[in-house]
C-alpha cells in the first residue's frame, strides 16, 4: 500500500514539475505581464453583437449594449450590462422579436502574454417584446414579458494603447419560458473611465 501511495506522490510530482516548469522557464526569459484588469478601476465597453443558436430555430439577430465593469483585484471584477438584440426570428416579415437582457456579472482574469481571457457568469432579467405587423386571428403569437435569466460564458481583452482595450466575449444567456436562450458573440472597445 505504501509503495502505491509513494509511486502515486512520484507520478504525481513529475506531472507537477512538467506543467510547472514551461512557466517558469518563459517566466525567467520574459519580462513580467502587464495586468489588463487593475484593481479599483472602471471600465466602460459599448459593443456590437451578434445572436446564434437561438431555441426554437428562432435565427440571429445584430445587436448593441454598453457594459461597465469595476475590477476588486487582477483578477476579480464585476459588471453590470444592457444588451439588446433587435430581432432575433431574423427571415420573418411580419413578425419582430426583440430581447432585451439586463444583467449583473462576475468576471474572473486570467492573464497571459498580451491578452487576458476571462470567464464570466452573470444574472439578471431578459425583456422580450413580439411585434405583429398583420396579425393572422387563426394563429396564436406569444406574449411578451419579463423573466430572470442567466448567463455564462467568456472571452478575451487585447491592450490598444493606455487608454482603449479591444474586446471579443461569447456567452450563452438561458431564461424560463417567455424569452428565447441563445449564445451571444460581441465585439467591443473597452476604456477606462476611473483608472
Amino acid at each position: 500500500m505504501r509503495s502505491c501511495v509513494r509511486m502515486g506522490s512520484g507520478v504525481f510530482l513529475a506531472i507537477a514539475a512538467v506543467i510547472m516548469y514551461p512557466a517558469t522557464a518563459s517566466a525567467q526569459a520574459a519580462p513580467p505581464v502587464q495586468s489588463i484588469a487593475e484593481p479599483n478601476t472602471l471600465t466602460v465597453t459599448p459593443f456590437l453583437s451578434t445572436s446564434f443558436g437561438t431555441s426554437e430555430d428562432l435565427g440571429s439577430s445584430l445587436g448593441i449594449g454598453v457594459a461597465v465593469g469595476y475590477d476588486l483585484t487582477r483578477n476579480l471584477g464585476f459588471e453590470g450590462e444592457i444588451a439588446h438584440a433587435f430581432d432575433v426570428l431574423g427571415d420573418d416579415d411580419n413578425l419582430d422579436w426583440s430581447v432585451t437582457n439586463y444583467s449583473v456579472n462576475g468576471v474572473y482574469h486570467s492573464d497571459v502574454r498580451r491578452v487576458t481571457r476571462y470567464a464570466t457568469f452573470g444574472i439578471g432579467v431578459e425583456h422580450v417584446s413580439r411585434d405583429v405587423k398583420i396579425p393572422n386571428i387563426l394563429e396564436l403569437y406569444p406574449p411578451s414579458g419579463t423573466e430572470v435569466a442567466y448567463n455564462f460564458g467568456g472571452g478575451a481583452k487585447y491592450s490598444l494603447s493606455e487608454r482603449f482595450l479591444a474586446r471579443v466575449d461569447v456567452r450563452r444567456f438561458q431564461a424560463n419560458d417567455l424569452a428565447p436562450d441563445y449564445w451571444r458573440l460581441y465585439a467591443g472597445l473597452t476604456f477606462w473611465a476611473k483608472r
